[in-house]
Parts: C-alpha cells; structure tokens; sequence
C-alpha cells in the first residue's frame, strides 16, 4: 500500500509523490489524513483551538493548538465524544499544544478508557516536551496510547485501520 498526496513533501521520513486525488492530504489505503499533519509544529497560539476531521473509513483525526487548561478541557472533550461516535480510531494531534494542565490530561485519560471499552482506539500524536512531560509526571503516560507521528504511519500504513 503506497502513499499518495496532492503535493510532495516529506513527513518526517516517509516521502509522499505527487497523486491526482486528496489535494493537500495523505492517502493510506483508504485512509485520509489530514495535510496539516505534514506540517511541523507552530507554537504561537496561546489561546486553544480544537477541531476534528473525518478521516475517512474507520478514523477521526482531532487537532488542537494552543494552552488545554480547565476552561478549555469541555471543549477537547466534546470534540473527542464527537470523533468516538462516528469513527473507531481517533488520532489526537498535541503537536501545536504549548501548554496542558491536569484537566487535559483528565479529558484524554477518559477518551482513551471509553475507547478501549468500546473496543475502539485513541492515539495521541506526542506534544512537545512540557506536555509530553504531564503524561510522565501524572503516571498516566502508560495508559494513553502515545505515538511519533513518523512510527504512526508506519504503523498504519502497514495494518491499515
């Protein structure tokens, strides 16, 4: 199964040529991932933004940007019960997240428990350094499922969804 996008790039070491179909996104079989994902990471936005997209059959990509505190958490949550009800894989991107206290990490812990109760799956993109560290220091980094996004599409693109 090969990789196919509407513009060539590199994704932290998996080329992508040229393709007709997806203008801007990656083809993994019949998965759809979104083409900010290709892009690195921005740190300038300090207030939070969530969204999520279809990723086509089977999986939810959820973006968010900026500081994930407690008056933003409902926000995060929302979007993830929204993704989990429609796709049985949910990728939560924290690449563009500057800052995450104890009630993200709250939000998340639950979307990843509710998944696997539901015999679904979360994978969290791994953020930068201070929020990666949240996971650590809280103990829950064993419990999330946390992913490079390099070893992430290797990963998909060798057991499609």
């Amino acid at each position: 199964m090969g990789l196919t996008c509407g513009v060539p790039w590199v994704v932290e070491g998996i080329h992508c040529d040229v393709g007709p179909d997806w203008a801007g996104s990656i083809m993994l079989g019949e998965l759809v991932v979104p083409d900010w994902i290709a892009r690195p990471p921005a740190l300038t936005s300090l207030s939070f933004e969530c969204s999520w997209t279809d990723g086509g059959v089977g999986a939810a990509w959820v973006h968010v940007v900026g500081e994930l505190d407690s008056a933003s958490a409902p926000q995060l949550e929302r979007a993830l019960r929204g993704s989990q009800a429609r796709a049985p894989l949910v990728v939560l991107d924290l690449r563009e997240l500057a800052f995450m206290d104890s009630s993200g990490v709250h939000v998340i812990v639950d979307a990843s428990i509710r998944a696997r109760e539901a015999d679904r799956r979360l994978v969290v993109l791994r953020g930068p350094p201070n929020v990666d560290r949240v996971f650590a220091l809280t103990g829950t980094s064993e419990v999330v499922e946390i992913a490079e996004v390099s070893s992430f599409l290797a990963l998909i693109e060798a057991e499609p969804v």
